[in-house]
């Protein structure tokens, strides 16, 4: 069976090559995911809901939402089908090197301005039924409507969803850059989420292998990769948030950069806890490979004594097994008995012998 790598590169980029720039090929795993389209209109007095469900619809909704006081989140899922895609990028007026980057999954996080809106590419990391789950997200942000696409139903917005359905709450009065910010938040919030299983996880392990007993090595491997996945998508994402802070655009306001400064430390913070957990990697790797090394080490120390022991014994029994005619003591009746007298003796005091030695 082959397992999904988020890590492999090349697969991701192997169905473009030599295509020309623009061209959309999914590169992702989410391949049977219906594609859905659900917005959230809202201000400090409304909330509205909707699907929907012609792509030709969404051109005369965008033109309708850049036009009054609303905020609107277009949310659309599922990233599979490069035509449809393609349609939905045109309606909603998306260069088609950003459409690219939004179906390829191997694109680095990144913010920066393209033309009239912001353009941004996450990984969305998070966990389902203690499983972690990587997901391809892009954000578009346009005056008053911001775009999200992701690969598959499921994702770490739903807090996000839950507050909007507050009339008291901030981001009901707020402008489209706090949405933004609430959507990254909500990413980056459920990194610490992930961080924290992983430290469970790793406690387990850790405790397995100080008992000596045997952890799942499959399990200690995992843990390594994802790690290195997770750090792969921070360190893109923390360099991008940086150069966005010191941009000079019109995409934000001034007061909402605490908030970003906020965001940008608790990356710094995440970071320096995967590089923790790496070096914690690390070391239980070896210890594990100590462990097994002192057990075979012990095993090879039984076997040892054992052929030590039966070497003298063998030695004796080859001695009175040759077909001599005279040797003296054979036809002696008690003969037999003090043999085996004889070499009970010499394997307790071999035994007796190793012990000792064991102790000293």
């Amino acid at each position: 069976m082959i397992r999904y790598d988020p890590l492999n590169l090349l697969r991701t980029k192997k169905k473009s090559i030599g295509k020309p720039p623009g061209t959309l090929v999914y590169s992702g795993h989410f391949d049977d995911v219906e594609i859905q389209m659900e917005i959230m209109s809202f201000d400090q007095d409304e909330l509205i809901i909707f699907e929907i469900k012609e792509i030709g619809d969404l051109k005369d909704f965008l033109g309708k939402a850049l036009t009054n006081h609303q905020i609107h989140w277009i949310n659309i899922t599922g990233l599979h089908s490069p035509d449809l895609i393609r349609l939905i990028g045109k309606q909603l007026e998306i260069h088609p090197m950003d459409l690219e980057d939004i179906i390829q999954v191997s694109q680095w996080s990144k913010i920066e301005p393209s033309g009239e809106y912001l353009f941004s590419v996450f990984k969305m990391i998070y966990l389902k039924q203690s499983k972690m789950l990587h997901e391809h997200v892009s954000v578009i942000m346009k005056e008053n409507v911001i775009i999200t696409f992701q690969e598959t139903s499921g994702d770490v917005f739903n807090y996000v969803r839950e507050r909007l359905k507050k009339q008291s709450s901030k981001l009901r009065s707020g402008e489209s850059d706090y949405l933004y910010y609430s959507l990254l938040d909500a990413i980056i919030d459920e990194y610490l989420v992930v961080i924290n299983q992983i430290s469970i996880n790793f406690n387990n392990i850790e405790m397995q292998i100080v008992e000596e007993s045997d952890p799942n090595k499959e399990e200690i491997y995992r843990l390594r990769k994802e790690l290195l996945y997770f750090s792969n998508s921070l360190t893109p994402l923390i360099e991008a948030l940086r150069k966005f802070m010191i941009q000079d655009h019109s995409f934000i306001n001034e007061d909402m950069t605490p908030y970003y400064q906020d965001l940008y430390e608790h990356l710094n913070q995440i970071s320096n806890s995967i590089r923790g957990y790496r070096e914690m990697s690390n070391g239980l790797h070896e210890m594990q490979m100590s462990n097994a090394s002192m057990k075979m080490n012990q095993t090879m120390m039984t076997l040892t004594i054992f052929s030590a022991i039966f070497i003298p014994l063998s030695f004796l029994a080859g001695v009175f097994g040759m077909n001599f005619v005279y040797m003296p003591g054979l036809e002696e009746p008690l003969a037999f008995y003090i043999f085996v007298v004889f070499c009970v003796l010499i394997a307790v005091g071999m035994l007796s012998y190793f012990k000792l030695r064991r102790w000293k």
